[in-house]
């Protein structure tokens, strides 16, 4: 068939112009959930784009089903294997497929810096091999249902997969199948979760055999596809089940430069070209808050590729303060909970941020309590820092915010 017969009566092209145009201006939604400089956000984020892209290619591929059933070519004696002239009308809702998910990551990439690393290459590949299974089951539905049905069923089918595992609470690991999980990572300290890559490859994969199978051959031997399918997913089960709703892990330590300077700050390769500058904000951030009478901690992870100074001295200041809530806050009631957003406002302005910086993070209130306490004489501020910081670790003390308190002369 000629190539521009096929690019004529295949459905892909016409879906394209409506689904290119979308993917395009939907990317704007997901450029502010990616890290900056960092190519495995900007491959995972992007993926969020196939919960698009896979029931576009479901439906188009089982309007071809369809229209094939409806020649009867199947039916008769055809010069060509029925695998054969699947391939032939569903290569455009593949290529369709490929290519919207590249042009996903291209969109993003500007927000990336130097080269992509394998784990998005792979993270890409498997979202081309979901593309593939959808196409697949598609067809095989064209081939099945009714032809009014074929292609608005596994439309919907095929987005409610997408789509549904990630909003089911129990059990959580479900959404980790369909490759549309990895919009869970990454920050700079992540990576993917090689499992969430087996188990969504295991389906994908799984899924498009029963569907060769169950294209190529007839009787008895089809049974073959379910049996291939079934041990897919107790495969992909059994990888998907320890990882919950989490696509990412720790990435390796090794990769982390903790040779800066006297500022402590820990960085990543994406980190380097800013290097000096996030030493400078550091160093100022910590002799800050050392004056202040709090010390931070020695080692600090920024987690942004090319941070501001805010953001620097917000890191640094969060280090002196424990990040998790006492035990005792999960059983009972825990008074100190009052006093968090004011004493981490007060210490991101103390180690130098701007209130500019921090105005988006906490309740105005709180800003606005930190900055009086900053009026205070600093030994005053200290005893405020000190008498609240406490609360944040234990249940029994109540926090006491009034900087009146704490000024010359106030007692304790």
């Amino acid at each position: 068939m000629y190539l521009r017969t096929v690019l004529r009566t295949s459905t892909a092209p016409r879906a394209a112009i409506v689904l290119i145009p979308w993917l395009v201006a939907y990317s704007g939604n997901i450029r502010r959930w990616i890290t900056d400089g960092y190519w495995e956000s900007v491959t995972a984020q992007s993926s969020f784009l196939l919960g698009f892209i896979a029931p576009a290619c479901a439906a188009c591929a089982a309007w071809e089903g369809a229209r094939v059933k409806r020649s009867g070519m199947l039916g008769s004696a055809p010069s060509r294997t029925p695998l054969a002239i699947a391939v032939s009308v569903l290569w455009p809702v593949m290529l369709l497929g490929c290519l919207s998910i590249t042009l996903g990551v291209a969109v993003s990439a500007p927000q990336a810096s130097g080269l992509p690393r394998w784990p998005s290459f792979v993270m890409v590949i498997i979202e081309m091999a979901v593309a593939v299974a959808h196409t697949a089951a598609g067809y095989v539905a064209g081939l099945i249902l009714p032809r009014l049905l074929a292609a608005p069923t596994s439309l919907v089918v095929s987005f409610v997969w997408m789509a549904y595992p990630a909003a089911m609470s129990s059990p959580s690991w479900l959404r980790q199948l369909n490759g549309h999980n990895f919009t869970e990572c990454c920050s700079l300290d992540q990576v993917p979760d090689v499992r969430g890559f087996g188990a969504a490859a295991m389906v994908a994969v799984g899924v498009t055999f029963t569907c060769v199978v169950w294209i190529s051959l007839r009787g008895v031997p089809r049974l073959l596809g379910p049996v291939v399918l079934g041990l897919a997913l107790v495969a992909g089960c059994v990888l998907a089940a320890p990882m919950g709703y989490r696509s990412a892990q720790p990435r390796d330590l090794a990769e982390l430069d903790c040779r800066t300077g006297p500022s402590g700050i820990c960085l990543w390769p994406e980190q380097q070209g800013a290097a000096q500058r996030i030493e400078k904000w550091g160093l100022e951030a910590r002799r800050n808050l050392v004056t202040a009478g709090v010390r931070p901690a020695q080692k600090v992870k920024v987690m942004s590729a090319a941070p501001s100074q805010g953001e620097v001295a917000s890191v640094m200041a969060f280090s002196t303060i424990p990040q998790d809530i006492p035990s005792c806050a999960r059983t009972g009631q825990w008074p100190g909970s009052q006093a968090t957003g004011p004493v981490m406002a007060w210490l991101a302005l103390t180690a130098g941020a701007q209130s500019q910086d921090i105005e988006g993070s906490y309740i105005e209130a709180d800003v606005h309590l930190a900055q009086k306490v900053r009026r205070l004489p600093l030994a005053g501020q200290q005893r405020w820092f000190h008498r609240n910081a406490v609360t944040l670790t234990r249940c029994d003390k109540q926090p006491d915010l009034s900087p009146e308190h704490f000024a010359a002369g106030a007692a304790l």
